[in-house]
Order: C-alpha cells, then sequence, then structure tokens
C-alpha cells in the first residue's frame, strides 16, 4: 500500500468515491468491512456494518448499521457515481470471534452472520468477490487505496502506528500533584450522587466559576446545538436546553481539561481518553434507559469518570509504552498487566483519586471496580452498567482493541441488568451513530 492519506470509516457508515489518494480503512472486531469497486470507471467505497439486520422497527432510523437495509443503499450510491454491478469487485472482512471466545459468542455469531447476509446479497447480485477474509478471532484492518484500488487485510496492530509525540510540561508524579477539577463539577457530581440538583442549585454553581460558564456557553453555541438559537447566559442555557443536559455538559467539559494531560500513554493518541470517557458515559445512560436499574444521569457520569485512574498512572505507562502494549495483547488483560508491572492498576489509583476529591460513593465504587462489578459493595447495578457499556465501546470503537472481551462474562452482568445476551444486539442498536463515528460529544443532549 502506498503512503496516501488515510481516513477512517466509522461503523455504520460507508464512504463512495471516484479515484483519489486516499487509503479507506476500517477497524473490524465482529463487524464486516466489505470493500466494492469498479476498476474500469474509477469508482469505488469502503462500507463498515455492524449488524445482520435491524432489531426492531424503531431501528430504521440508520439504516447503514445494517447488511439487510444499508447494503442496498452503498450499492445504489456506487451505482450513481458511474460504477456498474456487474462489474464491481468486493472484497470482505471481519466477523470475528475476538476475545476470549465462549459458547455465548458461538451462540450470538454476530458477526458470523453479518458475513453470511453479505454474501447473499452480493450472490444475489452477481458481485464478484476478490477475497474474502472473515471469521477467525482476531481484530483487523481493512484498507482500501482509492487511488490503486489495491486492498489488505491485516491485523490491527499491524496497520501502522504514529510516533510517539512528546509530552508538554511537568509529568504528574503523585495524587497530590493532580489539579482537581473544578470546585463547580466536583459540587455537580456530588449534587448527582445525593439526586439533590436541581434549576436554581445548578445555574448558582456554574455561574461561581467564570472559566467552566464561558466553556459551557461556547459548547452550547456549537455546531451540537445548532438551530437552538444564541445561547449567550447560563439562564438561557437552562431554558433551551434543560439542567440535565447543561450538568453533563459542565462535568464534561470539566473531565476533558483533566483527560486531555495524556496522550503519550493510555490514550495512544490526544484526546483519546477523554473520548473513550465521553462515549462510554452516553452508551451507559442508554443502558441505564434500556435496563431501568439506575438514574441515565448517574450512569452517564459514572461512565464519565470511570477510567481517573488512568490519569495517575499515565507517567509509567507512557516510559514504557512499547513493552506495556506488547503485554496486553498477550494472554493477560489489561488489570493483571498493571497489577504485574506497576505494582498496582488504575481502578485502586482512581479510587484513591475520588476518595480525595470526596466524590460520591456511587463514582467511587464504579471507578474502583468497573472491571470486576460483582465485587462492589454496594451500587452493584449502576456499575455493572458501566462495565458493560466500557466493554461495548471497545467492541466496536475503532483502533486495537486492548480490552478483552468476554461474553461469558458479559452474559452474567446483563442478568444483572434484568436482561440477557439476547438483548444484546438491541443494545448496540441503541448506542448513538456519534459515538461510532468518533464525535461522542455530539450525542450529549
Amino acid at each position: 500500500m502506498s503512503y496516501n492519506p488515510k481516513c477512517h470509516v466509522p461503523a455504520g457508515s460507508f464512504q463512495v468515491h471516484t479515484r483519489k489518494p486516499l487509503i479507506l480503512q476500517a477497524y473490524l472486531n465482529s463487524c464486516v468491512g466489505l470493500a466494492l469497486f469498479d476498476p474500469e470507471v474509477g469508482v469505488g467505497g469502503l462500507y463498515h456494518i455492524l449488524l445482520p439486520e435491524p432489531v426492531s422497527e424503531s431501528s430504521h432510523f440508520n439504516k447503514e448499521k445494517y447488511a439487510a437495509t444499508g447494503l442496498p443503499l452503498f450499492l445504489g450510491r456506487l451505482v450513481r457515481e458511474g460504477a456498474n454491478i456487474s462489474r464491481l469487485q468486493a472484497v470482505i472482512a471481519g466477523g470475528a470471534l475476538a476475545g476470549r471466545v465462549s459458547n455465548q459468542d458461538i451462540h450470538l455469531d454476530i458477526g458470523g452472520r453479518t458475513a453470511e447476509l453479505v454474501k447473499e446479497i452480493l450472490d444475489k447480485h452477481g458481485i464478484h468477490v476478490a477475497l474474502s477474509e472473515t471469521g477467525g478471532f482476531f481484530t483487523c484492518c481493512l484498507n482500501f487505496n482509492l487511488e490503486t484500488f489495491q486492498y489488505e487485510v491485516i491485523p490491527a496492530m499491524l496497520s501502522g502506528t504514529k510516533k510517539e509525540e512528546k509530552k508538554k510540561g511537568n509529568r504528574i508524579s503523585s495524587l497530590d500533584d493532580i489539579q482537581p477539577i473544578p470546585q463547580v463539577a466536583l459540587k455537580i457530581l456530588r449534587m448527582i450522587g445525593e439526586d439533590t440538583y436541581n434549576i436554581h442549585t445548578l445555574s448558582q454553581e456554574v455561574r461561581k466559576d467564570q472559566v467552566i460558564s464561558a466553556q459551557v456557553l461556547k459548547h452550547c453555541n456549537s455546531a451540537i446545538f445548532a438551530g437552538k438559537g444564541t445561547i449567550d447566559s447560563i439562564d438561557d442555557a437552562l431554558l433551551i436546553i434543560g439542567q440535565t443536559t447543561l450538568a453533563k455538559i459542565v462535568t464534561a467539559m470539566a473531565i476533558k481539561k483533566l483527560l486531555n494531560h495524556s496522550f503519550a500513554g493510555y490514550s495512544l493518541t490526544k484526546g483519546g481518553l477523554y473520548h473513550h470517557a465521553i462515549g462510554v458515559a452516553v452508551v451507559a445512560e442508554k443502558i441505564a434507559n434500556l435496563s431501568q436499574k439506575a438514574s441515565a444521569f448517574a450512569a452517564y457520569s459514572a461512565g464519565l469518570t470511570h477510567d481517573l485512574g488512568k490519569v495517575v498512572l499515565d507517567q509509567f505507562v507512557s516510559g514504557a509504552r512499547p513493552f506495556f502494549y506488547r503485554e496486553i495483547m498477550g494472554e493477560q488483560n489489561l488489570v493483571e498487566t498493571e497489577n504485574r508491572l506497576l505494582k498496582t492498576n488504575h481502578t485502586k489509583a482512581g479510587h484513591k483519586l475520588a476518595t480525595k476529591w470526596m466524590l460520591p460513593p456511587s463514582i467511587a465504587n464504579t471507578i474502583r471496580y468497573h472491571h470486576t462489578p460483582e465485587e462492589t459493595p454496594e451500587h452493584q447495578e449502576l456499575v455493572t452498567i458501566v462495565t458493560v457499556a466500557d466493554t461495548l465501546f471497545h467492541m466496536f470503537s475503532a483502533g486495537p482493541n486492548l480490552h478483552k472481551v468476554d461474553m461469558n462474562a458479559l452474559s452474567i452482568r446483563l442478568k444483572t441488568l434484568g436482561m440477557s445476551i439476547s438483548d444484546f444486539p438491541s443494545i448496540v442498536d441503541a448506542i448513538p451513530q456519534q459515538v461510532l463515528s468518533g464525535s461522542p460529544e455530539m450525542a450529549i443532549t
């Protein structure tokens, strides 16, 4: 493959272009990637398919998520750009049983069913499959070069890494050196834990911090809330977007500043930890609504803060980054690797930080037990919601899969929430498209 610019195609979407110097990429676990191209007219595209078919009538608002409804749209777009279906060639990849494979994986077989449906539709249209590498047990990356129409399917960890960025400023050396998130955000998180926030107390607290107030108003006037009119005061924000959305924005802005200190260790890229935190928060909120086992706002807040401990340990991970990630890709999971190499782990470090900042017990417990919700002394349903959200985000977000997914454990945790593994497609379907497309902030509404 040449060194053309690369463009990631998120799950539940496709891109179609005429011949140009660009490489389309899709990181695939259970998802299926499909490249289609007509070399004679120079038209091609890449489709990242999440599920085989809609799970309910309400799913049709985003047809691109599903092979059954999205593949016809993909074909139609290619034809409109000049491609001839009879000349199309196809490359299929993904549909793996990645992570710790269990009977639940094999029974559910989302990736396998998606791949089979894709092949059936292609066969129906008489489309030649030039390469099919589906199934298996590993995360892969499908690369499709729009200039040469070359393609390759490779293990995700070999798909290319950026040069390690140099971290600016002083490294964080202890809990005492970490500047707390703004008092207004801490106060709101405590009010959420006690379920005592209201419009009056919320606006009163936000106004106390001019920096946070300015950041919130800037966010409220961004493209995310386009069409809601100009918001030039906290009172306007409360009136137009509501107290819950405002509180979510305040806490997100505060956590963003904290997590953005890390981009050379755990993050892999600048903003990576924050992107993950927002994604898990939004997914946790959706699961709380589906299960009715916890307040949606409490689930959002717990999801937003669940990885605070990584800020504490990031300096050590950064210094041993290649070795650290090679160890994670082995048999041990992240927490086991941390314990062995660092003599502690991010859940313990984060719990100490939460205790120091006097965060609510519900959030502190989520930070401490989000990898082992069965061990939490209280707030088990809330902790489990964040655990499931964290698992889903790791499964369907782009990039190397550093979190090993155990479907047997996922099945047990869903039972804690009054759900079953058969509900899994519906839960995945509830994930906002913005989370999958790499813009989770767009889902804060």
